[in-house]
Parts: structure tokens; C-alpha cells; sequence
């Protein structure tokens, strides 16, 4: 696995004070109770694996926030402030490392005003020896300026909300590009049997994503079918459009029916070795867990380095932890009634 991560260390980022995670799989799934830090750790990999200079942290931080605080910002119409609120407690730095690359994240000032220029004391950004100084960039416009032409690794974060279409449509241009609707029209026929291929068309206002069903004549609105589909599509075609890269799942199971998750899980572990994609995905389901492992079991799959970890606080340290779980030892879990999810 070129170029993917093997192991990772967060150092105060979010709820994680110390977080050490090794043995990293082609294909990781992140378990555990809510509020432990599931996707606080997909957006540690996010800034660590988008980066390989200083300047290049500023769009996942960006990406980051605004994610997290738009909408928050379009219902405050007064406030224009971009609140920097990753780093742990009261402190002033935190560094996501592996052993071949250190991301540092230094803060001076804990808002962003994105309508003025910064202060050139605000955020100091560093991959190994290159460090980059945020405070002389207007944040709003330079980040448009920066997601065109600068970026070097553009990660696909499917978030636990919906994906617009425009986003299912740029990522299954790379399908395109590399012949290989074949390939997601079998797996939606495997998903649904009376789905038989994906079109796009192209109007206007951009692209509209169709479907062609069995017994219809005219094609269906993608938006007029169920979220379920809309979440399958999107993760096919990002495992693709990851294509030798890192693609980061957040709530995997949400809209897809339990009986697809063993399809589902099939068509990840085989695709993500055909693209050389690593995946992190986390879920809250055991019934998701399950599939995964018993796809995990499957003899079929073995070149798919698959491993679950498990995020958990450890009471006496008042930290949160990684553990990795075997594939075996997580099959026991399954089948005894052990804790699984944290429980």
C-alpha cells in the first residue's frame, strides 16, 4: 500500500489529549459509544493525509471547519468568525505524525475574521521542516484560490448527511475517465436488481444524475429514489475517484438497509484493492460490525488488509483509546454477546 498510512499518532487534537493507533489496514473500521471521537479521528487523518508541505494544511483545516460551523455562521448573520476549536483544552499546538511525517498546528489567536486580513501571528502550519505562516491570507478567498490550484491530494470526506449530486458526479467522472461504468452499474444491480445503469445528463445548471430501471422507459430522477442509493453511489464512485489515495466514510451505515450491508462491505474490501484505496469509516451499528466481519472471515477477501478499532475511555487515565480488534477475537464479540461498540 504505497503512500498510505500505517500508523498515527494525535497529539491534542479535539478529545484526543494522546492517541496512538498502529497496525492501519487497506480498509479500517472505527467503532464506539457516541462522544469518543469517531470523527474527530476521520478529521486527524483528513489534515494528516491532505498535507505533505505547511501551506498545504490550510484547506483540510478549512474544509474542517466550515463543515462544522457554516451553517452555524448563516444563522448568525452578525458573527463573521470562523472559531478555531480542534485543539485540546488549553493548549496551543497540536501534532498528527506518523513515523515518516509530522503536521503541526500552531495556534496564536482563536478566530478566524473572514472578512478581514489576518494578523501574521495567527496559525502556524508545518509538515516536517516546511512551515508555512497563515496570517498575511484573506481565509475566505484564498481558500477558493487554494482548493483549484494548489492543492496536491483533494481527500472525498462522505460526511453522515446526504451527498449532493454535483459531488456523486465529479467523483463518478473518474469512473469515467477510467472505463469503468461497467463496474457500478453491476454493483447497483447487485444493490437494487431493477436498477440497470447510472446516467448522467448534462443541463444548465450542471450535471442531473438519472437512472435507467427495468420495465421503465424513461429515466428516474437519482434525487426522486431513496438515500439509501444516494449513499451507495457516492461510495462507489469516491473509492475510484480515491484511486490510489485515502478515502475517509463517516456513519457508513446511515440510509443504507441492513440486509445491503454485507454487499456493501464485499464491494469496498475487492474495490479497494483493485484501486489502491485506503478507507477509514466509522459506524455506530452492530449489525454493520457484523457484516464487516464476516466479510472479514471471508477467505475470498484476504488480500483486503482489513482491521476494526475500537475507541474507548480508559477511566483511569481519562483518555480516550484505540484498541485493534482481530478479526477472530471481534467474531467472538459478535457471537457471545461481547462489547462491541464500546457497550
Amino acid at each position: 500500500m504505497s503512500n498510505h498510512i500505517e500508523n498515527l499518532k494525535i497529539s491534542n487534537f479535539k478529545c484526543f489529549k494522546e492517541l496512538e493507533v498502529s497496525n492501519i489496514g487497506r480498509v479500517n473500521l472505527i467503532g464506539g459509544k457516541n462522544n469518543v471521537g469517531k470523527t474527530a479521528f476521520l478529521e486527524a487523518v483528513e489534515i494528516f493525509a491532505s498535507s505533505y508541505t505547511g501551506y498545504d494544511l490550510f484547506y483540510p483545516i478549512y474544509n474542517i471547519l466550515k463543515r462544522r460551523q457554516y451553517e452555524t455562521q448563516l444563522n448568525q448573520k452578525d458573527s463573521q468568525l470562523f472559531e478555531i476549536d480542534f485543539i485540546y483544552d488549553d493548549e496551543i499546538e497540536t501534532i498528527i505524525s506518523s513515523t515518516s511525517k509530522v503536521c503541526k498546528i500552531k495556534l496564536g489567536k482563536v478566530d478566524f475574521n473572514i472578512s478581514n486580513v489576518l494578523s501574521t501571528e495567527d496559525l502556524i502550519l508545518s509538515v516536517n521542516d516546511d512551515t508555512y505562516n497563515l496570517g498575511v491570507i484573506n481565509f475566505l478567498s484564498s481558500s477558493t484560490t487554494f482548493s483549484r490550484r494548489n492543492l496536491k491530494n483533494n481527500l472525498i470526506y462522505i460526511a453522515t448527511s446526504k451527498t449532493k449530486e454535483q459531488d456523486i458526479a465529479i467523483s463518478f467522472s473518474a469512473l469515467i475517465e477510467l472505463n469503468l461504468e461497467r463496474f457500478l452499474n453491476n454493483s447497483l444491480s447487485l444493490f437494487d436488481e431493477n436498477i440497470l445503469e447510472l446516467k448522467p445528463t448534462v443541463k444548465k445548471q450542471g450535471v442531473v444524475l438519472k437512472l435507467k430501471l427495468k420495465n421503465k422507459n424513461s429515466l428516474v430522477f437519482l434525487s426522486s429514489l431513496g438515500e439509501g442509493i444516494n449513499r451507495y453511489i457516492a461510495i462507489l464512485c469516491a473509492i475510484w475517484a480515491s484511486k490510489d489515495s485515502v478515502l475517509l466514510i463517516d456513519e457508513i451505515e446511515n440510509g443504507i438497509h441492513y440486509t445491503n450491508y454485507k454487499k456493501l462491505w464485499q464491494i469496498i474490501f475487492q474495490a479497494s484493492v483493485d484501486a489502491n484505496c485506503q478507507l477509514f469509516i466509522t459506524t455506530h451499528s452492530k449489525e454493520c460490525i457484523s457484516a464487516f466481519n464476516e466479510v472479514q472471515l471471508d477467505s475470498k477477501y484476504e488480500s483486503c488488509n482489513s482491521q476494526y478499532f475500537e475507541l474507548y475511555r480508559h477511566l483511569k487515565k481519562d483518555l480516550i483509546i484505540a484498541s485493534n480488534i482481530d478479526k477472530e477475537r471481534l467474531h467472538y464479540s459478535l457471537t457471545h454477546e461481547g462489547r462491541v461498540r464500546g457497550e
